[in-house]
């Protein structure tokens, strides 16, 4: 875990090190960083979704697990009168949960939330990561994200499937093959806030620009949960649920199985791509599957 913004000492040391570690960071961000205002109307950054969204998927966790997530979901009604009563569907949906967007203040309410809020996220291996969603996205994608399946996948298929004989629905290979494409862009904007489950962390939650008090790590979400719940002074309202041994360890049969008969040239491409999340959050670059 890294604390009180030290994102870009993370490509010394490993995960779980950063939470001991004392040296200062070395800087990482190269070039200017934009000014949050920049940030927030940049075409490519997925701002919209930053504030209990995305990045800050694990705060909704920690809600879900208070009753006092009651209060903030409403029905027609009023509020749900238990969180087993909140439909998935409206989870995830920010036009009928009544979550506010960081975007829907104005520029001095957000500069007042980005310095006063305590503000996280979690990171992941960046290839276990792109495994993990195509298999939510594409594989078992939940009965109220339809359009994944059925315009997502077919886009992809129609610009980077080789065998044009092919007639399987979207496979691993494709999606590599498009977000290593230098030029994957034009798909994105036509797929617009969808990508966050797959665009880099760089991009998606602007560590450079941001300055978080925590970055957690899936892999050591077993520390890394129950220490953001004290820093952020909630820890006696909620608790975080109980993980089952070894989900969230590091698979690396799993991730060889995905890239099995993926070319080399395509992997290489992925992670130039990737580069910077691997560097800046202190995973391993995976030789084994370049090499």
């Amino acid at each position: 875990m890294i604390k009180s913004q030290s994102v870009t000492w993370a490509a010394c040391i490993s995960p779980r090190q950063w939470k001991h570690e004392k040296h200062p960071p070395p800087r990482f961000c190269t070039g200017p960083c934009r000014k949050i205002s920049e940030w927030l109307t940049f075409d490519n950054m997925h701002h919209q979704w930053l504030l209990l969204a995305a990045c800050f998927w694990v705060i909704f966790m920690f809600m879900v697990a208070s009753k006092f997530i009651t209060l903030t979901f409403k029905d027609p009604d009023g509020a749900f009168p238990s969180i087993e009563e909140i439909p998935e569907n409206v989870v995830h949906d920010h036009e009928k949960n009544g979550l506010p967007r960081l975007s829907s203040f104005s520029n001095a309410e957000i500069q007042k939330r980005l310095k006063t809020y305590f503000k996280f996220f979690i990171v992941r291996d960046p290839f276990e990561r792109l495994i993990s969603a195509f298999k939510d996205k594409f594989v078992h994608n939940p009965r109220f994200e339809p359009w994944y399946r059925h315009e997502i996948a077919p886009g992809i298929i129609r610009k980077y499937r080789r065998n044009r004989t092919e007639t399987r629905g979207i496979q691993f290979e494709d999606f590599v093959r498009y977000l290593g494409d230098p030029n994957h862009r034009w798909l994105d904007l036509q797929f617009g806030d969808h990508i966050i489950h797959w665009v880099t962390y760089v991009e998606l939650c602007a560590p450079c620009e941001i300055t978080y008090s925590v970055i957690g790590h899936h892999e050591t979400l077993e520390d890394d949960a129950p220490y953001i719940l004290r820093e952020a002074g909630i820890d006696h309202l909620v608790s975080y649920p109980t993980i089952p041994p070894g989900i969230t360890v590091y698979n690396r049969t799993k991730v060889e199985r995905y890239f099995l008969g993926i070319s080399k040239r395509d992997i290489r491409r992925l992670y130039a791509r990737f580069q910077g999340d691997f560097k800046l959050f202190g995973y391993q670059k995976p030789d084994f599957l370049l090499n």
